[in-house]
Order: structure tokens, then sequence, then C-alpha cells
């Protein structure tokens, strides 16, 4: 499943990150959002997306949430 299937106050899992050799995608692993963490999708506006992650907020935009499959 990817973020874009998520509803709002959805906690998942990511699952795999793809393209890791992406400059954007490892930016992903050093703000850590890694596989295996679970996070929670707090809002969804356009092509933003603000996810809850342990105590961090994240805000990412569509392009890069595309490299993120979830479960």
């Amino acid at each position: 499943m990817n973020m874009e299937s998520l509803e709002l106050g959805q906690e998942f899992t990511v699952k795999e990150i793809k393209d890791r050799e992406n400059p954007m995608v490892r930016k992903l692993y050093a703000m850590g959002l890694k596989e295996g963490k679970k996070a929670k999708l707090l809002l969804k506006n356009g092509r933003v997306y603000l996810l809850r992650l342990n105590n961090s907020r994240l805000i990412i935009d569509r392009d890069l949430a595309k490299f993120i499959e979830v479960s």
C-alpha cells in the first residue's frame, strides 16, 4: 500500500523505502523514517504530508512519498 491510500489520523508501519541511492531518500533515513518504524498521518494537504514519527513531526511531499511503501 502506498501513502496516498492512507486516511487522516491513520497509524502505519513503513514496510519498504525504494531507491535508497537517491539523495532525497537518504535524507528520509537521516530523519529517522526507516523500515519497521511506526508513524501517523496527521495531515494530507495537496502535495504535502505531515507525519508524526516518534516525538517529531516530518513533512514530505507527494513525490518523496511515492518511494515509501506502508502497511
